[in-house]
């Protein structure tokens, strides 16, 4: 029995690993999910708590690098210190980069439902140089008012992508956050990116059933089904997909790609200068 049970933790590990090498970073929900898409797995807690088990002994053993799985739902709090001006220096070298939609005829934002997707899309969303809003449920006054005064700075077709889940919770959440965010007087385009109820079929995600007692679920069901599913559900690879194709679509390459070379020339004069700083012996 024991060696059955060693040789199928075996094979989940196997599949596992090819998921991830394919659609890495992923948090373990993600992953549980892929898994239940491709059949090796029940749809439930018990199950979700077994991948959580075996991955831990892959990381720990070796077999799964440890940046393939993220976890953004406990952030960390950090003073910026620094040990001397020299160490200051190589964060000013690396960390300097141009704003590239400062010249662009169109501003972007993603906004999502859950922070906890956030470790397998900033890659993307980073390069892109987009900001990523993290709603985690329904919008307070005053992030709404903060997020109306940003807009009002801005003087150009704002656009926000949005992510969330597909079930009565989820899409009352993104039509409740525009219309609060307008209230303010923020003009905007929204656009959802995920999920959407053909993602289901398409990419044969485990559905989920409106639960009857949710207040919101008779909308929900009148004009989508009675089957739902959560962000997570969705494959990581086909999210950053969606993602840069969308920001994409808004951008005038001519002027990114000059304020790339703008950011070279202005990189190297940073460095020089920073080089010439005097340091002190200890």
């Amino acid at each position: 029995m024991a060696r059955s049970e060693w040789r199928g933790t075996r094979e989940l590990i196997a599949l596992a690993l090819n998921i991830l090498e394919e659609e890495n970073p992923m948090t373990i929900r993600q992953l549980f999910y892929r898994l239940v898409s491709v059949g090796q797995l029940a749809n439930n807690r018990g199950e979700y708590q077994r991948v959580s088990r075996v991955m831990t002994k892959a990381r720990d053993d070796g077999r799964c690098s440890y940046a393939w799985i993220v976890d953004r739902s406990r952030p960390e709090y950090r003073p910026n210190v620094f040990e001397d001006p020299s160490e200051y220096a190589s964060t000013v070298k690396r960390a300097y980069r141009k704003d590239y939609w400062a010249a662009q005829p169109n501003y972007c934002e993603v906004w999502t439902e859950k922070d906890a997707i956030i470790g397998s899309i900033e890659d993307v969303t980073n390069e892109l140089g987009v900001t990523v809003r993290v709603g985690r449920g329904f919008l307070s006054t005053t992030k709404a008012h903060e997020i109306a005064a940003r807009f009002d700075e801005i003087e150009k077709p704002i656009t926000v992508f949005y992510l969330g889940d597909h079930d009565p919770s989820g899409r009352m959440i993104e039509s409740d956050l525009a219309e609060r965010v307008r209230g303010y007087g923020a003009v905007f385009a929204i656009q959802r990116l995920a999920i959407f109820a053909a993602d289901i079929r398409e990419f044969r995600l485990p559905p989920l059933r409106v639960k009857p007692t949710d207040s919101r679920a008779a909308g929900f069901l009148k004009k989508y089904s009675n089957r739902c599913v959560e962000l997570d559900a969705l494959p990581p690879k086909e999210l950053r997909r969606r993602i840069r194709d969308a920001v994409h679509q808004l951008l005038d390459v001519d002027l990114w790609n000059k304020a790339i070379e703008i950011e070279r020339v202005e990189l190297a004069s940073i460095v020089d200068t920073v080089s010439r700083w005097p340091r002190l012996e200890a």
